[in-house]
């Protein structure tokens, strides 16, 4: 299988997170990141392996593990749906750069572990911007991507993912 299925698979998994948030309320994660992005960036980092296994999971298995994780806590589940969101972002990216140095890459593990795991060497690549925030739920509470109006501004702009519409699941 080929780098280019892979990545496919990535933004796929990105866009059942998107559908995962769709109804929910996103007011206060917004709040929450604006207010104290540190605090939000500590936590992505103390939620690794809570977020590896979100993006591992079946999207009908999702719910249940956040209910685990976060009982009763919708801003921590709004908190790790976007991390793992990010998450694939980052995968996404990786296959990017992986199709540019294809002797990385080797096809043939499942596609959520190596998404999984090509979100982790995304962490390597940190020379690339990422959008942290997606553009399907409005204005950003990053800084660094408030004053981007369209999609298209992006430095990591990808058609597919940006563009993604979870009420009618195309893009």
């Amino acid at each position: 299988m080929s780098v280019w299925r892979y990545r496919d698979e990535a933004i796929r998994h990105g866009w059942e997170f998107l559908d995962l948030a769709h109804e929910r309320d996103k007011t206060h994660l917004f709040e929450a990141i604006k207010n104290n992005r540190a605090g939000f960036d500590e936590f992505l980092l103390r939620n690794q392996t809570s977020i590896l296994n979100l993006v591992e999971a079946t999207p009908s298995r999702r719910s249940a593990q956040l209910r685990r994780l976060a009982p009763k806590d919708d801003l921590t589940q709004m908190a790790l749906i976007l991390a793992a969101w990010q998450h694939c972002r980052k995968a996404v990216l990786a296959y990017d750069w992986l199709m540019d140095h294809e002797s990385r890459f080797t096809p043939g593990r499942p596609y959520r572990k190596e998404t999984a795991s090509q979100g982790l060497l995304f962490d390597d690549l940190r020379k690339r911007a990422i959008t942290r925030w997606p553009f399907q739920w409005g204005a950003s509470p990053f800084i660094e991507e408030a004053k981007r109006r369209e999609p298209c501004g992006a430095n990591d702009y990808n058609e597919v993912m940006d563009e993604y519409n979870p009420e009618t699941g195309l893009y």
